[in-house]
């Protein structure tokens, strides 16, 4: 039963963009100092704040990543198995930016940062592999600020603007534009 575990773990370490082009018998070495994390609904698997150093790999389950905004928490995204979380604190060994929370029953692959020091093979390839993770979510972010920002700036456009009044209302007089239009006309 445990060799097919294994294997099922193999197989799906093997597709976990965290640990492309880790060599088999690096991924071997890393799986066995995995350790097993389950949750329940809503249990956390680490709270933002929290002091971090390892991370995640969700076998099954679903999770949800959330931030603290202005006393609400604002939902960032939802992982699905295979995904990764909490690699961040492997860069900058700092407190968690967020926290991460079960919706369904959840097990997760949870490796520690100090299990890692003695291999810095699996070290560079996780290191690559992350820094293009968080350069595909930088890049994803900036897009979202920028529309975000576009709007700000929309909406104060708008707001500072006077509203337009047809002709034939207010003061009788039309605007520079309305004249300019009516003119073309004639």
């Amino acid at each position: 039963m445990a060799e097919n575990n294994d294997a099922l773990m193999l197989r799906l370490a093997s597709h976990v963009s965290l640990f492309s082009g880790m060599p088999r018998t690096a991924l071997i070495r890393l799986l066995a100092r995995a350790e097993r994390a389950t949750k329940a609904p809503q249990g956390l698997f680490f709270d933002e704040g929290e002091l971090g150093a390892s991370f995640y790999v969700l076998v099954m389950g679903q999770v949800v990543v959330e931030k603290r905004s202005k006393g609400h928490w604002v939902e960032l995204s939802q992982l699905k198995p295979g995904d990764t979380f909490g690699e961040m604190s492997l860069l900058d060994e700092k407190y968690r930016s967020a926290r991460v929370r079960a919706l369904e029953p959840s097990l997760c692959l949870w490796f520690k940062d100090k299990g890692l020091e003695d291999s810095p093979d699996i070290q560079a390839v996780i290191f690559k592999n992350m820094a293009r993770m968080l350069s595909k979510r930088l890049k994803a972010t900036s897009v979202e600020v920028a529309d975000f920002k576009a709007e700000k700036i929309t909406a104060a456009a708008e707001a500072a603007s006077p509203a337009q009044k047809p002709a034939d209302e207010g003061s009788g007089f039309m605007s520079r534009g309305d004249e300019r239009a009516h003119l073309k006309t004639i």
